[in-house]
């Protein structure tokens, strides 16, 4: 019985997402007008707040290194589990939705594209990302990956009436497909080496092999298996060389899907990725330490070369997600070459600030999106100082977040994980990750001499709207706040931990 009140307690945000994605889906389904789905965006936002609240009720509640089993099979082995980590994950995924929510509703008024099914969509996208960070075996956490993947494939294809958004859509879908094979493969050959989908007794059966045998013990299923997954996580991340899909992926959506894209899914899979490789493979983290080095190093120094190249905002800052994403990954190799949750907590905070950083610069493209231009041009930006000083000075210290430059969040978290890859004695992953970031204030600073020195030719009159106004300042409150007083933040954070000691 205590378990099945834990189910349903702690559980609580996960059901106030089903209840109201499934009623947004019959609401989408009423005959009415542009206030019907107008409402229903309201109430999406007040679903998900409810939800944040509750999040932030468990975690209160949680005390240190505590993890609550929450969904136990027939077998004993334990399905979900709620612990700190799940929670600040939660956490993220909950504030990227809102955050997109909020800047939905000017992009859905300009592309005349109000419908229930986006905000149902996006409600059951994130449910599926927050099983993705509770989840405790294999299986558990490929029907979180796919619950979020279905809805993301269909928020990607939204304009379904624009060519390249079916394009982009279905080079996403496509590649999805394939890597969501790879992953039960690779879990197929996992179970075969160890018996379990159950990260605990890989874990356990791991151990017990090297401690036998040694290293060389571990034999070529379970390399292979390792590998064969790590393919697949690497894919929804976006990661170097499993990237493919993300620039006309992200150029196709609309507006609000990619910054959503670029923040909540990659967060998501990261926090999977962090669970089976710390959770469930840290015993043999001599087979993925180095594999995971190269992916970050490559993903750095192409994600930032290719961001130089672009003539397209959406698709420079998709290749900056890249290179992002391969930052992120530093504080993952940190935690298998030490085998302490330093690298874990440095991955949430970077995950923490990128969200709020990188849905401000997006959501300054969503303001300047007008009818017949998506206001993803570097000549939309031209002047921007002199016709919205605000809304520049929010997009200069999103753009310096992202750069890395103090006092920003960018800072903190791009320290964090140095000093993680330091620790770790990562030298070369360090020297890179300071390098690349050197080499990405150009195509940062690119943009903003389009708003300082460049003029308008015939100056666009654009207006923000209460939501998405409300929305950048937000951003733009919580990028200052963790620069500048990031203590607390990371105090927070530190909460975080999935090393089994």
């Amino acid at each position: 019985m205590p378990v099945l009140n834990h189910f349903w307690h702690l559980m609580s945000p996960e059901w106030v997402l089903v209840i109201f994605g499934t009623l947004f889906l019959v609401l989408s389904a009423v005959p009415g007008g542009k206030n019907l789905r107008v409402g229903i965006g309201v109430l999406a936002v007040a679903g998900m707040a409810v939800a944040l609240a509750l999040v932030f009720q468990t975690l209160t509640a949680l005390g240190p290194g505590m993890k609550v089993p929450v969904l136990i099979g027939l077998n004993g082995d334990v399905g979900l589990v709620v612990d700190p980590f799940s929670q600040i994950l939660k956490v993220i995924f909950l504030v990227g939705g809102v955050i997109t929510l909020l800047m939905s509703f000017k992009s859905l008024e300009v592309e005349k594209a109000w419908t229930g099914e986006y905000f149902t969509f996006i409600t059951f996208a994130i449910f599926g990302m927050m099983v993705m960070a509770s989840g405790n075996d294999l299986l558990t956490l490929w029907v979180g990956l796919e619950t979020m993947a279905l809805s993301v494939y269909v928020l990607a294809a939204y304009l379904r009436r624009k060519e390249h958004s079916v394009e982009g859509a279905t080079k996403y879908f496509l590649l999805g497909a394939f890597s969501s094979g790879f992953y039960l493969y690779g879990a197929s050959l996992i179970y075969g080496a160890t018996g379990s989908v159950h990260l605990d007794a890989i874990r356990a059966s791991l151990l017990q092999s090297v401690e036998q045998g040694g290293v060389k013990s571990i034999g070529f299923p379970m390399g292979a298996g390792l590998v064969i997954m790590a393919v697949a996580l690497l894919f929804k991340a976006a990661l170097v060389p499993f990237h493919w899909w993300t620039p006309d992926a992200y150029e196709g959506a609309i507006t609000p899907v990619t910054a959503f894209m670029s923040v909540a899914p990659k967060a998501a899979a990261f926090a999977m990725a962090m669970r089976i490789f710390v959770v469930g493979l840290l015993p043999v983290s001599h087979l993925w330490v180095g594999l995971l080095a190269i992916v970050a190093i490559l993903s750095m120094a192409w994600g930032n070369i290719a961001a130089m190249l672009q003539d397209n905002v959406k698709r420079m800052l998709a290749y900056s997600s890249i290179a992002h994403a391969g930052y992120a990954l530093i504080g993952l190799v940190a935690t298998g070459a030490t085998g302490t949750d330093q690298g874990v907590r440095a991955v949430v905070f970077y995950l923490l600030a990128y969200a709020f950083m990188n849905l401000g610069a997006f959501g300054l493209v969503i303001y300047l999106q007008r009818d017949g231009s998506a206001g993803d041009s570097f000549e939309d930006f031209d002047g921007l100082v002199r016709r919205r000083p605000w809304m520049a000075a929010l997009m200069i210290v999103f753009l310096l977040s992202l750069g890395g430059i103090p006092p920003t969040a960018g800072f903190m978290g791009k320290l964090l994980i140095f000093y993680a890859a330091v620790t770790a004695k990562l030298y070369l992953l360090a020297v890179v990750l300071a390098v690349t970031s050197v080499i990405g204030m150009y195509y940062y600073f690119r943009l903003i001499l389009h708003m300082f020195l460049k003029e308008a030719e015939t100056p666009a009159e654009v207006q923000a709207g209460r939501p998405l106004a409300f929305a950048l300042s937000l951003c733009g409150l919580f990028v200052l706040a963790i620069g500048l007083y990031g203590q607390p933040f990371v105090d927070w954070v530190s909460r975080a931990a999935l090393v089994v000691r």
